[in-house]
């Protein structure tokens, strides 16, 4: 069975880009090793999450590797479901971190052709990201 968890959360204490591109670099590698497709964004000391792929391997990832993370706090689900579909498997290889207005303008557009898959889960992702990018 497919699953999707999107969250937020916030840093503890901040990190600097080089540390920031670290984390990214790692989790990206390690999602895509997992089959975890997905997208991770950082701003202003705050994350969003949403990743996908087989249900078990998902909660664990969340349950037990992310929500144990002491690198960040206030960690808030938005949605936690059952998907149809994995959205990001032909998205920048799978898994992406974004930190540069070049890749958020990638993944907007990105997520506006996404839209018209007609899935409700989509459209709630797309607004989501959109409006946590725009705090930028």
């Amino acid at each position: 069975m497919l699953y999707g968890i999107c969250y937020v959360s916030t840093l503890r204490s901040p990190l600097d880009s080089h540390e920031l591109r670290e984390l990214f670099v790692f989790c990206a590698t390690k999602n895509i090793a997992e089959n975890v497709s997905g997208v991770l964004l950082h701003n202003s000391g705050n994350f969003l999450q949403y990743f996908e792929g087989d249900e078990l391997k998902i909660k664990e990832l969340f349950y037990s590797k992310i929500k144990k993370d002491t690198r960040h706090k206030n960690i808030i689900t938005l949605f936690e479901k059952e998907i149809n579909d994995l959205y990001f498997t032909g998205y920048k290889a799978g898994f992406t971190s974004i930190m540069e207005d070049n890749q958020i303008g990638s993944l907007r557009s990105y997520l506006n052709l996404l839209k018209y898959l007609d899935s409700s889960e989509m459209e709630a992702l797309s607004k989501t990201v959109n409006s946590f990018l725009s705090a930028k």
